[in-house]
């Protein structure tokens, strides 16, 4: 499993917009990103295009990490 990071988040309402813009592409209902470390997480029974999610993220001004697990 790989896990991603969102560089650039300095508040609440930056979270909420990645947030968003995750779900509103992706259909996905359960996202959470965590401001305080940047990780990205969601139900564990979908599985989640990686350039989807980094065009996600880029379209709200961020940046997307893949790190292994």
């Amino acid at each position: 499993m790989k896990k991603y990071r969102v560089k650039g988040l300095q508040s609440p309402d930056c979270a909420a917009t990645v947030t968003t813009s995750i779900q509103t592409r992706a259909g996905i209902e359960e996202v959470n990103v965590n401001l305080a470390t940047g990780e990205i997480t969601y139900g564990p029974a979908v599985c989640v295009d990686t350039r989807m999610l980094r065009e996600a993220v880029e379209s709200a001004g961020y940046t997307l990490e893949e790190e292994e697990a």
